[in-house]
């Protein structure tokens, strides 16, 4: 990673001139995430449109995150061992699955682009992928369910998000998503709006988990140990990835 960068919002009045401000574009969404969107579009379109129902069940199959391959039920798999703890995010079950994660991939990996850039963006997206299919993993050891879906990663990128965009104007103001200081564990979970985001979170969770309810419009139950795990891996190491020192005032 590169060296640390100390955003310094706040030192006006230096004789320095001001730098003009530039137009906001019509739809201000980084170009890493656009990126990310077009890709989980790209697999939806192949596997609903190119590929045909046995090679789009391949997909799935080895594409997915499967922990049956983790505890001795399936063997010979290393590759798909290996690879589909990051690839099972680009597969969803539906276009109802697919719509509804990139919504929010939009609205909460946003900030986190602008903040992190997109090198660091890329590795936090591998790695709450990860910690999301480990989560799914230790709560169905063994089993024979399939996991897919951003919504892991998402949630990571949602955990991170809570370490600092409450810290400034917040959703009001794009701008300070880069220049912030970030929210220590303490404080964010002090702060009134973080604590009562993570509540509806945790609760929104919960209830679609223990009510069965599937995806919108899918017939997946919730990966909610998946989502737990990205949420809580986002939130509590957010600090290694933030490229934003702490200002001193």
């Amino acid at each position: 990673m590169n060296d640390d960068v100390d955003y310094s919002p706040f030192q006006q009045g230096n004789g320095m001139p001001e730098e003009p401000r530039r137009p906001e574009p019509l739809f201000n969404i980084p170009g890493i995430v656009v990126l990310i969107i077009a890709m989980t579009v790209a697999v939806q379109l192949l596997v609903y449109y190119v590929l045909s129902p046995s090679s789009s069940d391949l997909l799935y199959y080895y594409g997915g995150f499967i922990p049956a391959r983790y505890g001795g039920a399936i063997h010979g798999e290393t590759l798909a061992a290996l690879s589909s703890p990051i690839t099972y995010a680009f597969l969803h079950g539906g276009w109802e699955h697919l719509i509804f994660n990139d919504i929010w991939l939009a609205v909460f990996g946003s900030p986190v682009a602008r903040r992190f850039g997109n090198g660091r963006f890329v590795i936090f997206w591998v790695v709450t992928s990860i910690a999301s299919a480990l989560a799914f993993d230790l709560g169905n050891f063994a089993s024979q369910a399939l996991l897919v879906g951003a919504s892991g990663a998402i949630s990571g990128l949602t955990g991170a998000a809570c370490r600092f965009v409450w810290s400034g104007r917040g959703l009001r103001d794009p701008e300070s998503y880069r220049l912030a200081p970030a929210l220590s564990i303490v404080q964010a979970l002090s702060n009134v709006e973080v604590l009562s985001f993570i509540f509806f979170w945790f609760v929104a969770n919960v209830v679609l988990a223990a009510s069965g309810l599937a995806t919108p419009g899918e017939a997946q139950a919730v990966a909610w140990q998946a989502h737990l795990g990205g949420f809580i891996v986002g939130f509590v190491f957010f600090p290694l990835f933030d490229p934003v020192r702490r200002l001193t005032v």
